[in-house]
């Protein structure tokens, strides 16, 4: 027996006793009547591209910090590395003791192991945990942890939330703010991968405090790469400040410290937001250093730090622009002396014209069929490439011998 109550209840009787079931009305479009004799229907697929980038000191001194509070009643799964595990291990499950974050997932994530093998074990860490759609992952370390986070949450349950916890200057101002997450398959870098926003990424400028001055050279790299291609005054801050940042850990000079990020990451995100998952066009000018650099990073067999290699691009990509008359040689110098200052490389002998059509090629086929190639066209201006016709073997031979000659006299 059922009857309804006044309030929109459901009361069932069942032998003498009730319960009450919760109506809710729904809110209904139509019902709608289809088209006539259709051939074609349009199907709006929006995608949510919106997530908050957050500067957040002290992020692991407080069990009310910016982390703590994104996570909220959700179950969790914390994927971290050897590395940072040992420096933040304990300081990270201090400050989640008041989240249901169910397990710490330590992941031996280098460049050279990023495989499907290491996102199926997330997978099957999550599954082990019950995760629901509603369950979070989050990402703590550089960015190839971040790669094998993005993708697992794209792939558990079809899609489930990550946050972004980028403890490397690589990670936190390009490979931990963008949408991307991707492994490697068959010797080619990032073959594999996904477009899955996280929902928010922390910046703690502290992480870089303890990273090893190595790593904070590869990330200046990537900095370098927004100021010559959109953004002179960060350029002309690189040159002055580059060398104090990385050997202070960021620490001094303070200002130019934040100066830094925030212009690095702001670029990054302006250039991404009017194309976040890459279809509107492949001209992209975040690509600049990275048309040669993948094939390098897989001939070294990933023996070579990711913003070494960008940099060793942008250097030859430079050089091509010099060749072609799209930059003057002082600019060049200017280009070649800042990555100097960062204790950069600029050249590298296994980069020679084989290597850099075959990279052209793969190039061609990551963007749709057209090189886009990214050259300087100035500080803080640079162009696209098109045709891989453009970029001759002679052009190649000049412009590798250029750099050669470059980087032996500033041996």
């Amino acid at each position: 027996m059922q009857s309804t109550t006044f309030d929109g209840a459901v009361a069932v009787d069942q032998g003498g006793s009730s319960r009450s079931l919760t109506v809710v009305e729904t809110a209904r479009v139509g019902p709608r009547p289809p088209p006539p004799q259709w051939a074609s229907l349009s199907m709006d697929c929006a995608a949510r591209t919106s997530y908050q980038v957050v500067f957040s000191n002290a992020l692991l001194q407080s069990q009310t910090s910016a982390l703590v509070e994104a996570i909220g009643d959700r179950k969790a799964l914390l994927v971290t590395t050897p590395t940072v595990d040992r420096m933040y291990g304990s300081a990270i499950r201090a400050a989640l003791e008041k989240t249901d974050t169910v397990s710490t997932l330590v992941l031996n994530v280098r460049e050279e192991t990023k495989s499907m093998e290491l996102v199926q074990s997330v997978c099957a860490e999550a599954f082990s945990h019950g995760l629901n759609r509603r369950g979070l992952l989050i990402a703590f370390g550089g960015g190839v942890c971040s790669d094998i986070v993005t993708l697992s949450a794209s792939l558990i349950r079809r899609g489930i939330a990550h946050i972004r916890v980028p403890t490397t200057l690589i990670g936190l101002i390009d490979a931990g703010i963008g949408l991307k997450g991707a492994v490697n398959f068959r010797g080619k870098k990032s073959f594999i991968g996904c477009f899955h926003p996280p929902e928010h990424v922390l910046i703690d400028p502290a992480f870089l405090r303890t990273l090893p001055r190595r790593y904070l050279v590869s990330g200046v790299a990537e900095a370098i790469k927004m100021g010559i291609a959109r953004d002179e005054s960060l350029f002309d801050l690189l040159e002055r400040r580059s060398l104090d940042l990385v050997t202070s850990g960021f620490d001094e000079p303070v200002v130019a410290g934040r100066e830094l990020l925030q212009r690095s990451i702001w670029a990054m995100l302006d250039e991404l937001s009017t194309n976040p998952y890459e279809d509107q066009t492949y001209e992209r000018l975040v690509d600049f250093g990275h048309s040669f650099s993948p094939a390098l990073e897989g001939a070294l067999g990933f023996d070579i730090h990711h913003g070494e290699a960008v940099a060793i691009d942008m250097a030859l990509s430079a050089t091509i622009a010099l060749s072609l008359g799209l930059i003057t040689p002082d600019v060049w110098q200017r280009i070649l002396g800042v990555l100097r200052t960062a204790s950069l490389p600029a050249f590298s002998p296994r980069l020679d014209v084989q290597l850099c059509r075959d990279a052209l090629a793969e190039a061609c086929r990551q963007r749709g069929g057209s090189m886009n190639l990214v050259v300087p066209a100035g500080i803080g201006r640079a162009v696209f490439l098109k045709d891989p016709r453009e970029v001759t073997d002679s052009l190649l031979e000049h412009s590798l011998g250029l750099l050669s000659s470059s980087a032996a006299a500033n041996s």
